[in-house]
């Protein structure tokens, strides 16, 4: 995630307290770990905040107002009670806290047992940061915030990893002026599925200037890759349009074609690209240009 996401989901987590906390917790934790995450109701939970895998029992902690004596009793009151009510059928304790964690904190928590842990703000950010974009715009969607934030950081990285897979030595001059687009899907896309086309690309046409903006900011060099890049693959490839531009998103994701909000992203810049007449027949406006 780049500093703004990274600032915008921290401020949002320190802002909840107690319950709010929790209740913030279980969601984030649905959404990384599904079925792997159990959640445990607020009253009566007998220590227990949660349960990660079947064995992690979690304590959560955001106070009002923090002070090491408030930590302690009551970060402490929550291992006596998964001493009492857990650890027989649970091995291992971690502490979650939105705070920033203090080496006083730190020790306190280790002291309790030999695997005992506490994840601090930083680590539950980076725990997010570690997920699928599909996660992590699960994450944002559970805590209300605008997935806006992240439209630019997944856009950059689109570009950067198409920077990375591109070939450096041949260069393509992109078009200055794309072509009419109601003429270039009539020439490459089938009859039956022009209007679903033509609705998909007005959808992404939100996203172009973001896309153009990030595209402009990169070396001129590493565009030419990835233009040569996209050309040459797509021309690798056969069957209908239809078929090839799906064929050429999933080689361009490389290993996170399973990542559905990665996979929509790199088609929006694919189509992006279509739009410059990078690929696909040309309307007979844009020969002229070749």
């Amino acid at each position: 995630m780049d500093n703004i996401v990274r600032g915008v989901l921290k401020t949002k987590i320190m802002s909840l307290k107690a319950t709010a906390f929790q209740d913030a917790l279980d969601r984030i934790y649905l959404c990384i770990y599904k079925s792997g995450f159990q959640r445990v109701k607020q009253k009566r939970d007998g220590g227990s905040d949660g349960i990660v895998n079947g064995e992690v029992v979690l304590a959560a902690y955001a106070p009002e107002r923090y002070n090491l004596n408030d930590f302690k009793n009551k970060v402490g009151a929550d291992f006596d009670s998964y001493k009492a009510n857990w650890e027989a059928t649970h091995c291992k304790w971690q502490v979650v806290t939105n705070l920033e964690s203090t080496a006083q904190m730190i020790k306190f928590v280790n002291g309790k047992q030999v695997d005992a842990t506490i994840i601090c703000i930083e680590g539950l950010l980076q725990k997010i940061a570690d997920q699928t974009w599909t996660i992590k715009m699960a994450i944002f969607r559970s805590l209300d915030i605008p997935e806006q934030y992240l439209f630019n950081d997944v856009i950059s990285t689109v570009i950067e990893d198409l920077i990375q897979v591109s070939d450096r030595g041949d260069s393509f001059e992109p078009y200055e002026k794309p072509a009419y687009i109601q003429d270039k899907i009539e020439l490459n896309v089938s009859k039956d599925h022009q209007t679903s086309f033509l609705d998909e690309y007005e959808e992404s046409l939100v996203i172009f200037p973001l896309v153009s903006s990030v595209v402009k900011s990169r070396p001129q060099g590493s565009v030419a890759s990835i233009r040569s890049k996209v050309r040459s693959t797509y021309g690798s490839l056969s069957g209908s349009f239809e078929v090839r531009l799906t064929e050429l998103v999933k080689i361009m994701c490389q290993g996170k074609c399973i990542d559905d909000y990665y996979s929509h992203h790199m088609r929006v810049v694919m189509l992006y690209f279509f739009e410059q007449c990078l690929f696909g027949r040309k309307p007979n406006s844009e020969i002229a240009n070749d």
